[in-house]
């Protein structure tokens, strides 16, 4: 090993380069290295939220934080919100939002009256055709 170099140290073992490592070795230290790389990229990122700057997640008082994580969840759950991300799409049509994200039911059992009032019209108009 080089003396201004340090070894590469995975699981207790030390190694002189990520070339000299077993490939299921590598493997786990591409993913600790993307994941620090993410972290650090993460680190500098501001947030705004509801008008007010914050440096981060852990800056935001917990009620905050609370109602701003739970947004983010919303927006990854439902997908329909519009590119500011504060305004659900189904709220600037003319069906309220919770309409348009509610389950609803299927066809036959949310009109079976209106099928079933259908059905004995047309027998009636069918029974005096064929008189």
């Amino acid at each position: 090993m080089a003396a201004d170099k340090k070894p590469i140290i995975v699981a207790g073992r030390a190694y002189n380069s990520v070339e000299e490592m077993p490939t299921e070795v590598r493997r786990v230290y591409d993913l600790a290295v993307a994941a620090q790389n993410e972290a650090d990229a993460q680190a500098g990122i501001k947030v705004i939220f509801n008008g007010k700057e914050y440096a981060g997640l852990e800056s935001m008082p917990e009620d905050v934080r609370r109602l701003y994580q739970t947004q983010q969840q919303s927006m990854e759950t439902y997908r329909d919100f519009s590119i500011d991300s504060t305004t659900p799409r189904a709220a600037k049509i003319t069906a309220p939002a919770a309409l348009r994200m509610e389950e609803r039911q299927p066809f036959v059992a949310h009109y079976k009256w209106q099928i079933l009032a259908a059905l004995v019209v047309l027998i009636v108009i069918l029974v005096v055709l064929l008189r």
